[in-house]
């Protein structure tokens, strides 16, 4: 079910005193006017995240700044008056073009090939007003509907996880993204928080990863579960045709034309399985070959039967 704040000027409504109140309701029945929040059958063990998707820009004309840079640090406050140096402290704007439909068909194509809805929660925001992939002050710098909206966003994911380790037990979010920089690389790069660098030293463990709970209860190498074309996701992608980085034959990201890699973003370290817990995160990152007008309808039907491939070994 959902239910609607009503209006944009919600911040007048619901000030911070509210928030804690606001987010009891907001999670996980509650869309904000700028979120979409979708429960899904209550035995699912997968939440599908939309973060930079979102068209919706506000009347006013603000968007996210740039932060104040010092002594090495950022800080995205608007109420602090510091130095705004180039290169530092920057904000990215730019929308994920087609992320937020690639989610929903992915989310669509899980639930047919197991007859289980997943949880859904997507920002209809501007990545200009919201971004709810960074700390929440970097995020929405003090703009009342983007505060509220980030706050609905993650209360919902919240819940939901919280939902999946009462119901279910051991569970998973794919938040879905998309990127320009890299684009020639043009593979799906996926993220358990493992820093590029180790992945190109071929060195690395599950202490810093977003899929901590599955590596603890699996009874196969952290390197099996991001590399082997028997247990990796990437293993599954490359079976469906996706070419993935990291994966059986893309292992290093120094194997691409631009060598690109995202690691995964404070949704990933936030709501993973870092910091304990059953429910672990992956990072999905398409590029725009992926997200093109008749191009993520196919891929999106892929991406979601290579997930349920790998989720039928780990997750059931």
């Amino acid at each position: 079910s959902r239910l609607s704040l009503g209006s944009s000027g919600i911040n007048a409504e619901y000030g911070e005193t509210m928030l804690p109140f606001l987010l009891l309701l907001a999670a996980p029945t509650l869309a904000s006017p700028y979120v979409k929040v979708e429960r899904g059958d209550p035995l699912t063990n997968v939440i599908i995240s939309s973060p930079h998707g979102g068209e919706v820009r506000l009347p006013g004309g603000w968007i996210r700044q740039r932060g104040s840079y010092q002594n090495g640090t950022c800080d995205y406050d608007p109420l602090v008056t510091g130095p705004k140096v180039d290169g530092k402290c920057n904000v990215i704007t730019v929308s994920d073009t087609n992320t937020q439909q690639l989610a929903r068909l992915i989310r669509d194509t899980i639930q047919n090939r197991t007859g289980v809805e997943p949880h859904f929660v997507a920002s209809d925001l501007h990545r200009s007003h919201l971004d709810p992939n960074r700390p929440r002050m970097e995020a929405s710098q003090r703009y009342g509907p983007a505060e509220v909206a980030y706050d609905t966003f993650h209360g919902a994911i919240k819940a939901f996880r919280e939902d999946i380790e009462m119901n279910v037990g051991a569970g998973i979010v794919f938040d879905i993204h998309g990127y320009n920089k890299y684009a020639a690389d043009d593979w799906i790069m996926l993220g358990y928080n493992v820093r590029k660098s180790d992945l190109n030293s071929g060195v690395f463990d599950d202490s810093e990863s977003s899929i901590r709970a599955l590596s603890a209860r699996s009874n196969h190498s952290f390197t099996d579960l991001l590399l082997s074309s028997e247990y990796s996701l990437g293993g599954f992608m490359e079976g469906r045709g996706l070419r993935t980085c990291p994966s059986p034959s893309f292992p290093r990201p120094n194997m691409g034309v631009l060598g690109g890699y995202y690691r995964g973003g404070h949704i990933t370290r936030q709501w993973g399985s870092l910091y304990g817990g059953n429910v672990d995160c992956v990072q999905i990152e398409h590029p725009p070959t992926m997200r093109g007008d008749g191009d993520w309808q196919r891929y999106g039907v892929e991406v979601g039967n290579a997930i349920v491939d790998w989720m039928n070994i780990h997750y059931n």
